[in-house]
């Protein structure tokens, strides 16, 4: 694989990973607002986006195997999240790197 195609890889890892984490985010805050707060799921849902941070940090170009495993893992929610509406894409943003080889 060329470094290029590597990057676009680990790049793409990258994104999909920090779209969750901005979904969970959005969750955590919509929690808050609610006038009966669930305790339980702000904690499930700051664990899981604290899950993804470090997987994120821990992800290097020199581990093609751990970014093939994030695209594979996580790159089908990442699609379905976009295609029913949830998450950042409901503010118009749109996955650059998700398209059909993602």
């Amino acid at each position: 694989m060329t470094t290029t195609k590597r990057l676009a890889r680990y790049e793409t890892a990258q994104e999909m990973l920090g779209f969750l984490i901005a979904s969970y985010t959005t969750e955590i805050h919509a929690e808050r607002q609610k006038d009966s707060v669930d305790a339980s799921k702000i904690a499930e849902l700051q664990a899981e986006k604290q899950r993804l941070g470090e997987l994120e940090e821990g992800l290097t170009l020199k581990d093609p195997d751990g970014i093939e495993q994030v695209i594979e893992t996580y790159g089908p929610k990442v699609r379905a999240m976009f295609a029913s509406g949830k998450s950042v894409a409901a503010e118009g943003v749109a996955p650059v790197a998700l398209g059909a080889s993602a």
